[in-house]
């Protein structure tokens, strides 16, 4: 059996940045805007520094919603759709509870 038909998962946890003036950055090339749903979350397929991938928008063991609603709005808006470049920018902040929360911001 191959699963080759399945793109990498992207692993946040690989981006470390803490410093909100410099986070991580991302060039996302949207391949598709429908999500699709694992038993551990919420996805989208896209071309992350030219490599496909499925980016976790949101794990269902987590409260942190953030990204899932970004992508959201952004494809109401029609910010997001099939061919769009754009950038997402990522850090470690503190949360409300004073605990780490990985924070996003996209930039078109």
């Amino acid at each position: 059996m191959s699963n080759s038909s399945f793109p990498p998962f992207l692993k946040w946890g690989t981006y470390k940045s803490e410093d909100k003036d410099n986070p991580d950055k991302l060039s996302i090339q949207v391949t598709e805007t429908e999500t699709f749903e694992t038993e551990y979350g919420v996805n989208v397929n896209a071309l992350v520094d030219k490599i496909e991938m499925a980016i976790p928008l949101h794990n269902f063991n987590s409260p942190n919603t953030a990204l899932l609603k970004l992508w959201s709005n952004n494809v109401k808006k029609g910010k997001i759709k099939k061919g769009v470049k754009f950038t997402i920018h990522t850090y470690l902040g503190i949360s409300k509870n004073d605990r780490k929360i990985r924070k996003w911001s996209m930039e078109f």
